[in-house]
């Protein structure tokens, strides 16, 4: 549709009203109307979208006194022409908000940036130069331990360094790994811990796997310069003592491990007396070394295994006190424990001894030594996928062979759990197994050393029957190649 045939589809009230927004009278008939518009547009006085716009008024023409006409008329244009105004007004208004706005604007941010720098100062007046404090604090004492030297014994200077905690601080997540801080929602990689230097810290396993629930519940008992010794449960070969082991090497914290059994006495732990150069001397044994070594991480293994006599001198070690020491009976000599000195305890079962017979000789500990352990943690098996992965890494066996061996393992402890089998084979001995038929030993002569010759004669034919039932010998082989 042309331009023409668009102004022609106009009432004669809209070209009216046309005409009156250009100070001109309007007409009575359509079509000098529409020829007065034509002009006007071809004038370029107006717009062809200009007068498509117009709203149309009611404009007087006809049929009245012409003064009458000319007056209403007169009157719909000033009418206009107030609307206009009032337009115009509206939009001064909105402009004056939109400034007033900005200015606002303007000021907050002044404001805040005055606020700011209020706050950068005053913090400067009550937060001292931390960094030069500690550096002329690092000088003095450096100065002094210097002084210290010239005059002190090697034994006096080793009793020194022992004593003083160095340590910095980092995230869980950077020590860890950030697998390894994820669990149930819970992400604890930003907690700080504290990294050790010392250079006879356990060596990293690069593929172990933590339990994050159990990391995280260590690391907040580990929290303290007085920290919460730790009870570790659960069936041989579920990691409990390479957990201690590979917290204390992220950690980069000596570790004293003591592994008990029934014929282990006070003396061999905490120390005795012995003959040296014709002299009694009383020489400290590995706990009452480990107690003088800040920082030190003692695990007392299979404590299950010890006698109740033996473990009394532990009892006022364990104690969560800043009074915890040991006196040595033969000398008189109290020494006490020194700053962030942990206890981690290892037991196949939670204290209370063993009442499904998988491990023989395990005694109830006493009650009052459990309770100086403030948390319990239970170890299982690996999950599936985690263990079939750990084979492969420990081994180099391929991913299926490690995935028959694993199938196997949870089948035994499946008839473990239901009383059918003493116990079940543990993750050594499928390491064992795996690296024998790796190297190339048959898979059932690696079976037999590996994981039968350790059981007695009664587990020994439930495995086999698991074995026979489970392990394909033909498939195994084949998954070796693959």
């Amino acid at each position: 549709m042309n331009d023409n045939q668009k102004l022609a589809l106009l009432s004669l009230a809209h070209l009216n009203t046309v005409l009156i927004e250009q100070k001109q009278a309007p007409l009575d008939n359509k079509k000098a109307a529409l020829a007065e518009v034509r002009w006007l547009i071809e004038a370029g006085v107006v717009s062809m979208d200009n007068v498509l716009n117009v709203k149309p008024q009611t404009v007087i023409t006809g049929g009245v006194d012409n003064d009458l006409r000319d007056l209403l008329n007169d009157s719909n244009a000033k009418a206009l022409d107030a609307v206009r105004a009032s337009s115009v007004a509206l939009q001064e208004v909105r402009n004056l908000n939109t400034q007033a706005a900005n200015e606002f604007g303007k000021y907050r941010s002044e404001f805040k940036a005055l606020a700011d720098s209020l706050v950068s100062r005053v913090d400067a007046i009550s937060k001292p130069d931390t960094a030069r404090i500690t550096n002329e604090i690092t000088q003095q004492v450096s100065a002094l331990f210097d002084q210290f030297r010239e005059q002190a014994t090697p034994q006096q200077l080793k009793t020194v360094a022992n004593a003083v905690p160095t340590f910095e601080l980092q995230r869980a997540a950077d020590v860890f790994g950030e697998t390894a801080c994820l669990y149930d929602g819970v992400d604890f990689g930003d907690l700080m811990v504290a990294v050790w230097n010392d250079s006879a810290a356990p060596a990293i396993v690069d593929d172990y796997v933590f339990n994050p629930a159990h990391l995280h519940q260590s690391l907040i008992a580990l929290d303290d310069p007085l920290p919460d010794n730790v009870w570790l449960a659960g069936e041989r070969g579920t990691g409990k003592s390479e957990f201690v082991t590979q917290v204390a090497a992220r950690l980069k914290r000596r570790l004293y491990r003591i592994n008990f059994d029934e014929a282990l006495e006070r003396a061999d732990f905490i120390g005795g007396n012995s003959i040296e150069s014709g002299s009694v001397v009383w020489k400290a044994g590995i706990v009452a070394q480990a107690i003088q070594h800040c920082g030190a991480i003692v695990l007392l293994d299979e404590i299950g295994f010890a006698r109740a006599q033996s473990l009394a001198a532990l009892h006022a070690l364990c104690e969560r006190s800043p009074h915890r020491s040991i006196t040595i009976s033969e000398t008189g000599e109290r020494i006490p424990v020194a700053s962030h000195v942990v206890f981690f305890c290892a037991d196949n079962s939670n204290g209370h001894g063993d009442n499904s017979g998988n491990f023989a000789g395990v005694r109830e500990q006493n009650s009052a030594f459990i309770d100086r352990f403030s948390y319990t943690l239970y170890f299982d098996y690996l999950p599936q996928d985690d263990e079939i992965s750990l084979i492969v890494n420990r081994t180099g066996v391929t991913l299926d062979a490690a995935r028959i061996i694993v199938s196997f393992a949870n089948v035994a402890r499946e008839k473990a759990r239901a009383g059918l089998l003493t116990q079940p084979p543990s993750l050594r001995q499928l390491f064992a197994w795996a690296r024998s038929v790796k190297k190339g030993l048959p898979v059932r002569t690696a079976f037999q050393n590996a994981i039968i010759n350790k059981f007695p004669a009664d587990c020994a034919v439930e495995l086999v029957g698991v074995y026979t039932s489970h392990i394909n010998e033909s498939d195994f082989k084949l998954a070796l190649t693959k």
